[in-house]
């Protein structure tokens, strides 16, 4: 009998399971779906952010790579690390896809029927992040906060929201924005009652 093909969530749920483990069980670490990149014009599969911030994207053997580039685009300018998880049926155009820092990993149906992983390619830290495009991240209270914890007038802090952001860039080195927006991140209640799909 010939099995079904994987879907993204049954790629998602087993990344959960076997990958994500370890990041899920440590307090310091918020793992999640579909974080918004750029006010939302792409999204992360599944963001885990602790001391960096690695975005995962799946593509199953149902998905195309058509939106593929794009999504390489927009983790470039953000995220610390990346991995594509991908069908077999994948790989070879993928490859020519990513850039040589994001790792690359197939997911097929094993034996039992469950998902195997295999490495192809191990992930390398991004040296291409835009922090202008990190500090969109931040809502406009958290942005602000930031700014004020800097000594920036609370006249100043009512500026439109991408002059916040142009603000913390001109005022903080990459190294310490970047800790700042996880740290914001982390903090959101919101996220906390998002139970992973695990």
């Amino acid at each position: 009998m010939a099995s079904r093909p994987l879907r993204d969530s049954d790629v998602r749920q087993a990344a959960y399971r076997r990958l994500l483990t370890h990041a899920q069980a440590c307090p310091d670490t918020l793992v999640i779906d579909e974080l918004g990149l750029d006010h939302g014009s792409c999204r992360i599969d599944i963001a885990v952010i602790n001391g960096h911030i690695r975005g995962v994207e799946i593509k199953a053997e149902a998905d195309t790579l058509d939106r593929l580039p794009r999504q390489v685009a927009a983790y470039g300018e953000v995220v610390d690390k990346a991995l594509l998880i991908v069908d077999p049926k994948h790989l070879a155009a993928a490859m020519t896809l990513v850039p040589d820092w994001w790792g690359v990993m197939v997911a097929e149906r094993g034996t039992t029927q469950g998902v195997k992983f295999r490495r192809v390619r191990a992930e390398r830290a991004n040296k291409g992040i835009d922090p202008l495009v990190l500090a969109r991240l931040l809502w406009r209270p958290e942005a602000q906060d930031i700014l004020r914890s800097l000594g920036v007038p609370e006249r100043d802090l009512r500026a439109p929201r991408e002059e916040l952001y142009q603000r913390l860039v001109c005022l903080m080195p990459l190294r310490k924005l970047s800790g700042a927006v996880r740290a914001a991140l982390k903090s959101r209640t919101t996220w906390r009652d998002q139970q992973p799909l695990s």
